[in-house]
C-alpha cells in the first residue's frame, strides 16, 4: 500500500507508541474506551495524545458535545496509521519468537481473511504446545502447471473446487459455512446505503448480487471495490461504509465494539470455505483443532 513519504519520515522521528495510541483512541472513538483495552489510565493516555498533538502542531481531536471526533488532519493521520499497524499485524502473526522446528505453509485464496488464517494458526500452536513456523502464501489457485512450490503446501483455503489437475496432490478435508451479515462502524459514522464490494472475480461478490437482485426494497449505492478482504474489513471499520461479509471476519472488531451486525444469526446467506490438505498425517492433530477453531468463529 502507497504510503506519502512525509508521514513515514515522520513516524520514525516520532515515538511509535504515542502514533499506536493514537490509532486506538481514533478506532474507538473514546479516549476511555481505548485507555480500557489497551489497560492504562484514562489521564496516561490523554497526557500520550497531547505530546503527540504537540509535536506534530496541529489538532488531532476536537469535542462534539461529550464525545471526540478526529479533525480534518486527524482523519488523514489516522489513514496512513490504520495502514501501517495492520501491516505491522500482519508481519508478527506470521512470526514465532520462539526456535521453530517445522515450517508449515499455507496457502489461501485472496478472498480469505488471512488476520482470520494467521490468529487461528497461533491459537493451535498455544493450545498444542507446536513449534511450527506459519507461512501464508497467496495463490489465485492450486495447480500443477504454475511453476511455483505448489508441492511444499500442507493446507489451502479456498472458496473454489480444487481444478481435476491439483487433486493428485491435496485432498478436500472439509467444507465449513459461515453466516454473512451486513456491518457498519459503530465508532465511525458511514451512510447506511453507501455499499463497500469485493471484487467481481470474487464468490463473494457473486453471492452479495445475488442477494441485491432479491431484495426489492433494499437500495445500495457502491462507493468502492476492492480485490483484498483486508481493506473491506478496514473500511468498514473506518466508517467509509457497510459491508456484506462472514461474521468470522468480523468478530474481533465486533467484540471490540468497533462494528455493528445486522441481520438474522443464520446471516442472510450462508459463505463456504473449503479447506484441502496434504495427507500428510504427522499434521493431522494440528489441522483439526484448526478446522475446529475455525467452526467455533461463526457460532455468535
Amino acid at each position: 500500500m502507497y504510503l506519502s513519504l512525509n508521514f513515514v519520515m515522520l513516524a520514525i522521528s516520532m515515538n511509535y507508541n504515542h502514533l499506536f495510541y493514537f490509532y486506538e483512541v481514533a478506532k474507538f472513538g473514546s479516549i476511555s474506551k481505548a485507555a480500557k483495552h489497551l489497560t492504562i489510565s484514562q489521564p496516561s493516555l490523554s497526557i500520550q495524545i497531547k505530546t503527540l498533538e504537540d509535536n506534530l502542531g496541529f489538532r488531532l481531536f476536537e469535542k462534539k458535545g461529550r464525545s471526540i471526533a478526529l479533525t480534518e488532519r486527524g482523519q488523514k493521520v489516522y489513514l496512513h496509521c490504520s495502514r501501517v499497524f495492520q501491516s505491522t499485524q500482519e508481519l508478527f502473526y506470521g512470526f514465532d519468537k520462539k526456535e521453530v522446528t517445522k515450517n508449515f505453509t499455507i496457502g489461501i485464496s485472496p478472498e480469505v481473511d488471512s488476520s482470520l488464517i494467521l490468529e487461528t494458526s497461533q491459537k493451535v500452536n498455544t493450545i498444542l504446545k507446536m513449534k511450527l513456523k506459519i507461512k501464508l502464501i497467496s495463490k489465485m489457485d492450486f495447480n500443477l502447471e504454475d511453476g511455483g512450490n505448489s508441492s511444499d503446501i500442507s493446507l489451502y483455503i479456498t472458496n473454489k473446487s480444487l481444478s481435476s489437475s491439483s487433486k493428485g496432490l491435496l485432498s478436500l478435508y472439509k467444507t465449513i459455512k459461515i453466516p454473512v451479515n451486513l456491518f457498519q462502524s459503530q465508532v465511525h459514522k458511514a451512510k447506511e446505503k453507501n455499499l463497500i464490494m469485493p471484487s467481481k472475480s470474487f464468490s463473494l461478490r457473486d453471492e452479495t448480487d445475488l442477494y441485491l437482485k432479491q431484495v426489492v426494497d433494499e437500495k445500495f449505492d457502491i462507493q468502492m471495490e476492492s480485490d483484498f478482504i483486508s481493506s473491506l474489513i478496514f473500511s468498514v471499520i473506518n466508517g467509509y461504509g457497510v459491508a456484506f461479509l462472514p461474521i468470522s471476519y468480523m468478530l474481533d472488531s465486533m467484540q471490540e465494539g468497533l462494528v455493528l451486525k445486522y441481520g438474522p444469526k443464520k446471516g442472510y446467506w450462508l459463505h463456504k470455505l473449503n479447506i484441502y490438505w496434504s495427507n500428510e498425517e504427522q499434521y493431522q492433530q494440528w489441522i483439526k483443532h484448526f478446522v475446529i477453531l475455525l467452526m467455533k468463529t461463526k457460532k455468535v
